[in-house]
């Protein structure tokens, strides 16, 4: 806590006045002017207290004494564990500049648009939801200077000729980027810090202990290496299409292609700069998942994970689909074969765009666009190996009598064994299941392969109009197996999902289609039955879709396994 100088009270951070002001007495004090101490160690380090969530490990920093009632990151609502800590200082800060009120108004206006939003979620969009969180970020000073080379051409047209003439541009470079940010905590998605970017560096300040006093700030985790990279071939990325719109060669064709372009061009990273940014959190928790959303501090900007209601998608989905009934049978005839055809290019979309989500979830749960959390895992998952060498030989904990120093083995441990054992077998069952029902599939084909199309060509001369449509449900059909195959191995590498996929369902209403398509029974009751299954699985798929929507809208309970803490700002 930031005491006022005239009468011992709390100093906190005024938003809309950018000054200190004290709870007491409240009297106004520029944050610049507030020291904390002289002593040559708080240049470098400052005293916070850091709250640990006992549910998923997630750690805030505070400047003040008052216990945190929630964590930001599972929104547990429980007293989080405490204790006193040092850490370094960043180098530089940005304070806030929008209120709650700003951003409680930002995020409603957002949420608007999202009609499918469940009310719950939006009821917990409220002021009292919000926290204000400094986030850490690495910022990246480069430059670039060198010689650059490019092959161009122009072209133009004389009489029944095209004339093109080649040159060699070459030129000097003598670029620099200043402040390329990245955020350097691994609880901090990537993509959440992206959506709410850009912060102004304008209004960067140095770092005073006094901007965080009423605020909450995460600690840095990533090191500072992680982003290198990714920040060079950003530097590279602007400046090729600096010279391809804007250069005095943007009129020319570029015969070199653009990666060799970008790799000449010679990138240094000569500053790293630890700094905070400010960002309003808040977390919607919902049984295993959590949806965040944030606003820019700074800006205003928002970002969000939309969850979806499927009651209201159904009713919205149940009035628009009777509009458009009414509009058909009043301008259109549809034929049951037609209409079998319809409801069967409706499935298999839905089954695509099952699969499809399928994808996203997998790459999200395993962190593949996240720099920040592929470092940590990478980091854990080297923890875990050294664990396990350490294990060779090990002892259970006998009051330090006899295990010569070995690592000692604890019953966590062998739980936690035990469990990724059964994980590992379970999802070895799994796919043993599914190359097996491949394999069967395959040697019927091949044993009954020309008895099928024996009956196919039977079936083919009996068809008359209705072969179209049975034709097309079957390339359907296979499409959709093939996407059921690759929607299960989805699922048996996501940890928050299991069983079969519901595209399944509707595979096999696809199945029903081409049989009748084929089959051409005089009876239209026979091909409304074969729609009104088919419309089932289509349902039963879209029920998945939005599922697998939530789960890629709302993000799995964190489990922070370690903590760097601050140290690697060094």
């Amino acid at each position: 806590m930031i005491q006022c100088p005239g009468c011992g009270g709390a100093l906190k951070f005024d938003i809309q006045t950018q000054l200190m002001i004290c709870d007491s007495c409240s009297t106004t004090y520029d944050p610049k002017n507030i020291s904390s101490g002289g002593s040559a160690e708080e240049e470098t380090e400052y005293n916070v207290t850091i709250f640990r969530c006992p549910n998923c490990g997630g750690e805030i920093a505070s400047t003040d004494e008052t216990a945190a009632a929630f964590c930001s990151y599972c929104g547990s609502s429980t007293i989080l564990e405490s204790r006193i800590s040092k850490e370094k200082k960043p180098q530089l800060i940005i304070p806030f500049k929008k209120t709650k009120r700003d951003c409680t108004n930002a995020f409603e206006r957002f949420i608007k648009k999202a009609v499918f939003a469940p009310s719950s979620y939006r009821q917990a969009g409220k002021a009292e939801s919000f926290r204000g969180i400094y986030m850490p970020y690495w910022l990246y000073d480069m430059s670039q200077r060198g010689d650059i080379n490019v092959a161009t051409s122009t072209s133009h047209r004389s009489g029944d000729y095209i004339i093109t003439d080649h040159y060699m541009m070459k030129g000097k470079l003598d670029n620099y980027y200043n402040g390329v940010s990245y955020d350097a905590s691994s609880s901090f998605a990537d993509d959440i810090s992206s959506d709410i970017a850009p912060f102004n560096v304008k209004d960067i300040v140095p770092f005073n202990q006094a901007y965080l006093s009423g605020f909450y700030a995460d600690i840095a985790d990533v090191d500072v290496q992680t982003y290198k990279d990714t920040a060079i071939d950003l530097a590279r990325e602007s400046t090729y299409n600096y010279l391809r719109k804007k250069s005095p060669m943007a009129a020319s064709s570029f015969d070199t292609p653009k990666e060799k372009i970008k790799s000449s061009i010679i990138t240094n990273v000569n500053v790293t700069r630890s700094a905070m940014f400010p960002v309003w959190f808040m977390s919607y928790r919902n049984k295993d998942r959590v949806a965040y959303a944030t606003v820019n501090g700074q800006s205003g900007k928002v970002s969000a994970d939309i969850p979806m209601s499927i009651p209201k998608y159904f009713i919205c989905a149940a009035i628009i689909a009777a509009a458009l009934f009414t509009v058909f049978q009043m301008f259109f005839t549809i034929t049951p074969n037609l209409l079998a055809l319809i409801v069967s290019i409706f499935g298999l979309i839905s089954v695509l765009s099952y699969g499809s989500e399928m994808k996203k979830i997998v790459a999200k749960e395993n962190y593949e666009d996240d720099l920040g959390m592929q470092a940590k895992e990478a980091l854990i998952e080297e923890k875990k190996k050294q664990r396990v060498q350490a294990q060779a030989g090990a002892l259970f904990d006998d009051g330090g009598v006899g295990n010569g120093g070995a690592y000692v083995l604890t019953k966590n441990d062998i739980n936690r064994a035990k469990k990724e054992k059964s994980k590992q077998k379970k999802a070895d069952q799994k796919s043993g299941n599914l190359l097996g029902i491949i394999i069967f599939i395959v040697f019927v084909f091949i044993i009954g392969g020309n008895i099928f199309a024996e009956i196919l060509q039977s079936v083919f001369d009996n068809a008359g109009i209705s072969k179209a449509s049975g034709l097309l449900a079957l390339i359907f059909l296979i499409i959709s197996i093939v996407s059921v195959v690759n929607a299960s191995k989805n699922i048996s590498r996501m940890k928050s999902k299991s069983g079969l996929p519901a595209s399944l369902f509707t595979a096999i209403s696809l199945f029903i289609i081409m049989v009748i398509g084929f089959w051409n029974p005089p009876n239209d009751a026979i091909y409304y039955s074969a729609v009104v299954i088919a419309g089932i699985g289509i349902i039963i798929n879209i029920i998945g879709i939005i599922r697998n929507y939530n789960l890629l809208a709302m993000r799995p309970l964190p489990q922070f396994e370690m903590y760097q803490g601050g140290d690697d700002r060094g």
